[in-house]
């Protein structure tokens, strides 16, 4: 059984670690989805910022006049060409007048389509007129990039080679922390003349972004560790049970092998002829032979109100009877182990009237705690029995001189199966169901229990009973 308890633990185990595995995998890529989704973003604000500026500049450039000339050999007619030159900058061409006239070459890629040639020139001749100038750009930036750090630098050298179209936007690194991408913006495509826009791009807007998502991811990783974590508790409560259980039976033979010799004791008694004959002899056996058999099956009682009937009340048989009788014939019948010698005092008040409640209950009662004093105690053993009388209230206490109980221990002695790891001597039979008896039964009499007890100096617990 416990070999396979184990296994259940250990593929729920790796069932969690492999669920919280998948929840942590599928968080990443969404991290580096949302990232990509706010780099597109910045990097269409870094374009619009572009398109801005060079918006600025053809204005500035279109203030000025001048008269240009422009010369190609393409499919294209030049003269459309020209006609929508001078509709872009509102310039005046006059091609005979060469006083003012302004020449420069462009290599133009006669493959590219109309609309790429116009744009390219529109910015190569904005380019001549009004130079780009990278504080312009800085300055309008600075409000779409608002929060976030960013510098401009020209392309490299290997950007410029190769006629091949840059990226619209790439990352330069990426890490848990923060990612860098890197936003193109050619301000001459013709001559390849552009700029990196470098954006730091901090990792707690991504995640505020995803808050929804973290917040349910991290509900199901808590949920499913609580669900391990009571799982694994559960298993290990199954464990210690199932080692309670291999150690029942022996501790049962233990305790009921007192009533029972006692009773085998009782019944070779009534089985000598000779000592039949004392009547008194013989009516003190039999009564001390019921009570005995009534001690015993309280004690199944207990194992049955301890074990299997768990939440539910006690039933009590209550009767009025004479407490210091009760006492004395307990203690009578205390079964004392070879190799300790007991003494036992009692103290009662003159006037003590008779007690109601369940004889036969309160009897286990006191035999458990003077069956723990004698059990907890060196080979000396002085047990102290005082019953006191206060209004309507009946106080009975048992103390000893045993081995005593830590401080951090006596809220725990009375909880079910608990029993001491710091007991001098391991060997002590018991399954730990003694005191919790003791206070099921005392509180289902609607009383009290309360434990003093010094190391090395022995315990006293008193029970308080309403008359």
């Amino acid at each position: 059984m416990g070999k396979k308890i184990r296994w259940i633990w250990l593929i729920s185990l790796v069932a969690a670690l492999a669920a919280i595995g998948a929840q942590g995998y599928w968080l990443y890529n969404q991290l580096g989805y949302e990232n990509s989704v706010w780099a597109e973003e910045i990097a269409a604000e870094v374009r619009k910022a572009g398109e801005e500026e060079f918006r600025i500049r053809k204005e500035e450039a279109q203030m000025k006049k001048a008269t240009y000339v422009i010369e190609r050999n393409s499919k294209y007619d030049s003269e459309e060409l020209a006609d929508k030159i001078k509709n872009s900058f509102g310039l005046k061409i006059e091609p005979k007048d060469t006083s003012s006239l302004i020449s420069f070459r462009l290599n133009l890629n006669a493959n590219l389509p109309e609309d790429s040639l116009f744009v390219g020139v529109d910015r190569a001749v904005v380019e001549y007129f009004n130079p780009f100038v990278t504080s312009r750009l800085d300055s309008v930036l600075s409000l779409p990039l608002a929060g976030l750090a960013y510098k401009i630098r020209p392309l490299a050298e290997e950007d410029t080679l190769g006629g091949r179209n840059l990226p619209a936007w790439r990352y330069v690194s990426r890490d848990l922390s923060h990612s860098t991408i890197a936003v193109s913006y050619m301000f001459a495509p013709i001559d390849r003349k552009g700029v990196w826009v470098d954006v730091v791009l901090p990792l707690h807007p991504v995640l505020s972004r995803m808050g929804g998502q973290l917040l349910l991811s991290l509900f199901l990783i808590l949920l499913v560790l609580t669900c391990l974590g009571l799982q694994i508790r559960t298993i290990w409560e199954q464990i210690r049970l199932n080692d309670l259980r291999e150690g029942f039976v022996h501790t049962m033979i233990h305790e009921l092998k007192r009533p029972v010799q006692t009773l085998k004791m009782f019944v070779s008694f009534l089985n000598d002829k000779e000592m039949r004959t004392d009547e008194a002899a013989t009516e003190r056996v039999l009564q001390d032979s019921m009570f005995e058999l009534d001690n015993l099956s309280a004690y199944l009682g207990k194992l049955k109100d301890m074990i299997c009937a768990d939440g539910q009340a006690t039933l009590l048989k209550p009767s009025s009877f004479n407490l210091p009788a009760l006492v004395e014939r307990v203690v009578r019948l205390t079964n004392v182990p070879a190799g300790k010698e007991v003494v036992f005092s009692t103290a009662f008040p003159p006037d003590m009237p008779d007690v109601t409640a369940d004889p036969v209950h309160l009897a286990n009662v006191l035999s458990n705690l003077i069956e723990n004093a004698i059990k907890y105690s060196g080979p000396e053993v002085t047990i102290r029995i005082v019953v006191l009388c206060n209004g309507r209230q009946l106080e009975c206490s048992v103390s000893d001189n045993g081995f005593g109980i830590a401080p951090e221990e006596q809220a725990k002695v009375f909880e079910k199966f608990y029993r001491s790891p710091h007991l001098r001597d391991r060997q002590i039979p018991g399954i730990g169901l003694g005191l919790s008896y003791v206070r099921q039964i005392i509180e289902a009499h609607r009383g009290s229990v309360s434990l003093a007890s010094d190391l090395g100096k022995g315990t006293r617990i008193t029970i308080n009973l309403p008359l």
